[in-house]
């Protein structure tokens, strides 16, 4: 799994709960949907120092990250009378909260272990419900869920799992394809070609080998 995997992943069974609400993620320039609405945002990421390996050499990381979710919503109509709607309840933080029991359900714990991750909220469920005009409030919950996943590295350059280039433009066919002994030749504006070699331990025992020699005949 990547990040965007990832991503795909929290989307999809955020979307699956809230069925009647837009979910979208934070940061995008985008109309503001009718409430209600979710927002979804990835914070900072971070992984081990030394990656898991497994029988065909192929290197993961254990990663973790924080998963924010905003949701804004209108609340719950009471009644004031028989046939007359009145003012709204405000549901913001217990619908949140529901959200939340739904990501450590049962069903979903199985859903998060057949792709190697785990979530779990993180300390309590914040209602940022505040007033907007003298008459009209904006109803609105947040959380925070400590999310881990199986981050993949696999490949002699740890993209072989990537799909290249990403959206930044990292990454080639070349690197991605790439195995031990093979030679990457990479341009840039600064040099017409540059190649960077990959040496096996069979190589390196020779350069060894051919040292020595040389310092003998000196000798």
């Amino acid at each position: 799994m990547n990040q965007t995997d990832l991503r795909d992943l929290l989307y999809s069974e955020t979307a699956k709960f809230f069925s009647g609400a837009a979910v979208i993620w934070a940061e995008q320039i985008n109309t503001k949907p009718k409430l209600p609405y979710v927002t979804l945002k990835l914070r900072d990421i971070g992984r081990t120092v030394f990656p898991l390996g497994d029988e065909n050499d192929d290197r993961a990381y254990a990663s973790d990250t924080i998963f924010e979710v905003n949701l804004y919503t209108n609340g719950r109509q009471i009644q004031v009378g028989p046939n007359t709607t009145g003012n709204f309840v405000n549901t913001a933080a217990a619908d949140m909260m529901e959200f939340a029991n739904f990501l450590e359900s049962e069903g979903e714990t199985m859903v998060f272990a057949l792709a190697d991750v785990s979530i779990m909220l993180k300390e309590r469920v914040r209602d940022l419900s505040e007033l907007m005009n003298e008459s009209a409030y904006r109803y609105r919950s947040m959380a925070e869920f400590d999310v881990t996943f199986i981050q993949d590295a696999s490949g002699r350059y740890a993209i072989s799992g990537n799909t290249v280039p990403n959206s930044s433009g990292g990454g080639t066919a070349e690197l991605h394809d790439a195995v031990n002994g093979d030679f990457i030749e990479t341009e840039s504006e600064n040099a017409e070609e540059e190649v960077v070699p990959v040496y096996t331990d069979e190589d390196e025992h020779k350069l060894h080998d051919e040292n020595m020699d040389v310092m003998a005949v000196e000798s």
